[in-house]
């Protein structure tokens, strides 16, 4: 026999009960209530408006809460009731102790429920399955872990259709247990729509993939697999956008991806490894770029320290023009006569003297000249002062330093008398003088990179001179980078011997300035770079070079049939027929990879190396959160 709980009573009613339409059955449990003297709130006789009801169908359409909201408004109108009951009529009061109040309250709640339903129950259904889903909207982005939702793979795949699946029968069951009803049947709906519906969305996406593969052609999908090898190469050798199009600025034009790293760099190394279109392109690139080694470094000499020319005709510039300026002020101090004094008279009385006038004479002579000794012209006098001038050499050289040093003492005596008496001839003396320095700073400068002269020793040098010596000096240092390279000049590697030797490079700066010199130095660098590149890509052992190709580059290597039959591998043997069968379309694929990679380490688009952020597909996640929240309403309906 049934039993009903009516305002908190249990209540025994006939079999026949059962057989009573809904609108019956609920106006005998009204009759029975009223019998009972019980009151009864009115709400579970009036129809719930439209709005009114289809609110409270979204909200019980709401997983594990919706199930709970009649519960816990009953609870709160049966705890307030003794507060609240003087605010309303006697048949709208809640009576009797806390869990009648509750059972009555319930009551009220689930008719009206259950009355909008029945008048409106389309309407009804569909809030709820609305509810459901706005619900579990949210969860999709949270449903499955970061790196599982961006991996890919049918293996990948499967995890995530079975994670989804547990997930929904989690919240079916969590959910019909809250609402009272079947927990194995809940359970069985969350899994049924979260792994279905994961499994849809995985259908969809790997469509839409294949669709967007399909349209970009087999050569797009060639720079594709490309640039995900030369970007995970390039993380290994800490490259981004910014420090790559950096580097590529440092070593100049002619620098490609390929030179960046070692990474890059055993990348073309792969591609060289594998015959075909791509080693062909990829080595004769290398190959036509190093044969221009010498031409850059000459260029980049030629930025930092002019134009390569000929130390003798520099030579020969400087001491014509040297002649040609101060030849008149010669000529006119040649006319004058110095006068004599007793201290010049005591000078020329000297044994030194007597001996370098006597050479003087001699030269004169030879020059169609002559002068007497008691009255020296200043042409006589110079040429005095230029036997003088062998004689302090020759001393020099022999090692009698205290002859060189009164043969100096003597001539610089000589020279003062001179300037005194005569002007002119000091004006010309000081022009060949200027211009003499000069001359010397062109030979010190082809000296600037002996291991002798130290950047300290450099930088005093550089202090005492004018404009034009150190024009001169850098002139003669240029000349001696020429002279290094030798009659071949596209001789790179002699140059950066030269300038990697030593205080070189500070000795350099020093004389060029800190930016031309770092120009220099960052040319230098970048073919030592490009030398490194080449040398990868067409250095080592045959063996060693296909190993890393394979690793790297997709290639042609085929599983062996026969060996794996005779090993008992029967899976790797099935495999090796397949790719035999296949081998055509393999080849031609990676072929075309590997031709996209050479493509891309010999250029210099640096955006290569940009993170691709790992994209998750919301399609399926999505699917799965609309059917376990569609499907938990349309179970309990």
């Amino acid at each position: 026999m049934p039993t009903l709980t009516i305002n908190g009573r249990d209540v025994d009613v006939g079999d026949e009960f059962l057989k009573l339409s809904p609108e019956q059955q609920n106006a005998t449990v009204d009759e029975i209530a009223h019998s009972m003297g019980a009151a009864h709130s009115v709400q579970s006789d009036a129809t719930p408006s439209i709005a009114e009801g289809a609110g409270r169908a979204f909200a019980t359409g709401v997983p594990v809460i919706g199930g709970l909201l009649n519960r816990a408004d009953a609870a709160m109108n049966a705890t307030l009731a003794p507060v609240l009951n003087g605010l309303f009529s006697p048949d709208q009061q809640l009576q009797g102790d806390w869990s009648q109040r509750y059972q009555q309250a319930l009551a009220v709640q689930n008719g009206a429920d259950q009355k909008f339903a029945q008048q409106h129950p389309t309407l009804n259904t569909g809030a709820q399955v609305v509810g459901g889903i706005a619900a579990t909207a949210p969860l999709a982005s949270i449903a499955i872990p970061s790196r599982l939702a961006q991996a890919s793979g049918a293996l990948a795949a499967s995890g995530r259709i079975g994670l989804t699946g547990l997930e929904g029968a989690a919240l079916g069951g969590t959910d019909s247990y809250a609402r009272g009803d079947n927990v194995v049947q809940g359970a069985g709906m969350g899994a049924a729509g979260g792994a279905g519906g994961q499994a849809l969305g995985e259908a969809i996406t790997g469509g839409t993939v294949l669709a967007r593969a399909l349209m970009r052609g087999s050569e797009g999908r060639a720079t594709d697999r490309a640039a995900n090898i030369v970007r995970q190469l390039g993380q290994s050798d800490a490259l981004s956008p910014t420090l790559a199009e950096a580097e590529l600025a440092r070593l100049g034009p002619a620098a490609s991806l390929a030179d960046l790293g070692p990474n890059m760099q055993q990348a073309a190394r792969a591609v060289a490894s594998a015959p075909g279109s791509a080693q062909k392109q990829l080595v004769e690139a290398l190959m036509n770029r190093q044969g221009q080694s010498g031409q850059r470094i000459e260029g980049a000499m030629d930025a930092a320290m002019g134009p390569r020319t000929n130390i003798l005709d520099s030579a020969d510039a400087i001491a014509a023009s040297r002649g040609k300026l101060a030849a008149p002020w010669y000529e006119k101090a040649y006319q004058a006569e110095v006068p004599m004094s007793d201290d010049l008279r005591e000078l020329l009385a000297r044994p030194a003297m007597q001996s370098a006038m006597g050479k003087a004479a001699r030269l004169a002579s030879d020059a169609g000249e002559s002068f007497d000794p008691e009255k020296p012209t200043v042409m006589a006098l110079d040429y005095t002062k230029r036997a003088l001038d062998d004689a302090i050499s020759s001393a020099q050289r022999t090692g009698n330093n205290n002859e060189a040093r009164i043969l100096i003492g003597n001539k610089n005596a000589l020279l003062g008398h001179m300037d005194s008496a005569v002007p002119e001839y000091a004006t010309a003396r000081g022009i060949y003088s200027d211009y003499s320095k000069v001359a010397q700073a062109l030979a010190d400068g082809q000296k600037v990179f002996s291991s002798a002269t130290t950047p300290d020793m450099l930088q005093r040098t550089l202090a005492g001179m004018g404009e034009s010596e150190k024009a001169a000096f850098t002139e003669g240092a240029r000349q001696q980078v020429a002279q290094t390279m030798g009659t071949a000049r596209n001789d790179a590697n002699a140059a950066k011997a030269l300038l990697d030797k030593g205080y070189n490079r500070e000795k350099m700066a020093l004389i060029l300035g800190d930016d031309a010199a770092s120009g220099l130095n960052n040319a230098v660098d970048a073919e030592r770079a490009f030398a490194a590149t080449t040398q990868a890509a067409r250095g080592g052992s045959m063996t060693d070079r296909n190993i890393l190709a394979q690793q790297i580059i997709p290639g042609d290597q085929k599983t062996p049939v026969l060996r794996s039959l005779l090993n008992l591998r029967f899976g790797d043997a099935a495999l090796g027929v397949g790719e035999r069968l296949a081998s055509g379309a393999i080849n031609a694929r990676n072929e075309r990879t590997r031709d996209a990679v050479a493509r891309a380490l010999m250029s210099r688009d640096a955006s290569i190396f940009a993170p691709v952020a790992p994209t998750q597909s919301q399609i399926a996640p999505n699917i799965a959160a609309a059917l376990i929240g569609a499907g938990l309403p349309a179970e309990r309906n």
